[in-house]
């Protein structure tokens, strides 16, 4: 570039920078950085994040640190969206007691802990599973005059629903909306989630009208949650009609989605009360499954397939079972 005369500019190094930190080619990031100290430019913040965050994917804070101080010895100007950049960094990697350090120097420095800061703490902590350290974080902002977001509730909530905590996930969900902020799509698929995997599918279903009725569309992840539930209670016909919902809601159905509901099928099949007739519908059920899992090249788990064919052997068709999954597999490997 400078070879046709033309001198590179802060946009220009952005760029480069950029795109050589997303294809892990930090060293020759480092070179573009050298080129801007040699025209008399300084790391701007978003080559700060960009650095900061191609050094964190060793997961080591030493490497962070040094990255950070290099960039400031460059010319960086230090203010709160770069402190904020480092803290985020840090407890991201659930690294809080670093972060904590930093924002003691931070606040040393004459800037002020804002939402971001806060938030950056109370996920690292919750990222450690230290939701209780993370709640003291919280209960410190208002007293500092900083307001939480719905980012820093979907944090606790998530933290929390990790935990299996949901009666005080309800409680805080309920505090939020007190306070006068409205839950998004996060929200809704954190407690749908939450409440699904202790087992709690009747508060899921309930959280889940309340999501549709705002005008959300949960992610295929949360579907699969509440599919799960009405599975693991042999709800299969709830189970296929929520497969529909989601399709039509525009939610693509994944492996994960078809393993639940085949191996919902053939365990409903196993049951001994089940007649001739409604072990019969639970097969085609099967097929159909797995029919539309080849339609969409998406390949079935071990545990699946060994379902179909324990299925299939009890009603005398092992052979016919092997078969269509080795022509499933074969089919995908294409």
């Amino acid at each position: 570039m400078q070879n046709c005369g033309l001198k590179p500019n802060y946009i220009t190094c952005n760029i480069l920078i950029r795109g050589l930190c997303k294809a892990g080619e930090i060293d020759k990031a480092m070179n573009v950085l050298n080129e801007m100290r040699i025209l008399g430019l300084s790391p701007t913040i978003a080559i700060h994040r960009f650095l900061l965050d191609a050094s964190s994917r060793n997961g080591r804070a030493d490497d962070i640190l040094l990255m950070h101080e290099h960039l400031v010895s460059a010319g960086l100007e230090l203010n709160q969206a770069v402190f904020n950049t480092l803290i985020t960094v840090l407890c991201r990697l659930g690294m809080t007691l670093k972060a904590v350090s930093v924002l003691e120097d931070m606040t040393r420095r004459g800037f002020s802990a804002d939402t971001v800061t806060y938030n950056a703490l109370i996920h690292g902590y919750c990222t450690g599973s230290h939701v209780k350290k993370a709640f003291a974080v919280y209960s410190q902002m208002l007293p500092n005059g900083v307001t939480p977001n719905i980012v820093t509730y979907n944090i606790l909530l998530n933290g929390l629903s990790t935990a299996g905590l949901m009666k005080e996930a309800d409680e805080l969900f309920h505090l939020m909306k007190e306070k006068g902020l409205n839950p998004n799509a996060s929200t809704y698929d954190t407690l749908i989630s939450g409440h699904g995997k202790i087992g709690n599918n009747r508060e899921s279903v309930k959280v889940y009208c309340e999501m549709i009725a705002k005008g959300f569309v949960p992610t295929t992840g949360t579907y699969n949650v509440l599919i799960n539930g009405f599975s693991k209670v042999e709800k299969m016909v709830q189970a296929r009609e929520l497969l529909k919902e989601m399709q039509l809601r525009g939610s693509s159905p994944n492996s994960s989605t078809y393993d639940i509901l085949i191996s919902g099928w053939c365990d409903l099949s196993n049951q001994p009360e089940l007649d001739r007739a409604s072990k019969v519908s639970c097969l085609a059920e099967v097929k159909k499954l797995l029919s539309e899992m080849n339609d969409k090249r998406l390949i079935p788990s071990e545990t699946t397939v060994y379902n179909i064919n324990r299925l299939f052997a009890k009603r005398r068709k092992k052979f016919g079972a092997q078969q269509f999954s080795k022509g499933l597999f074969k089919r995908n490997n294409i």
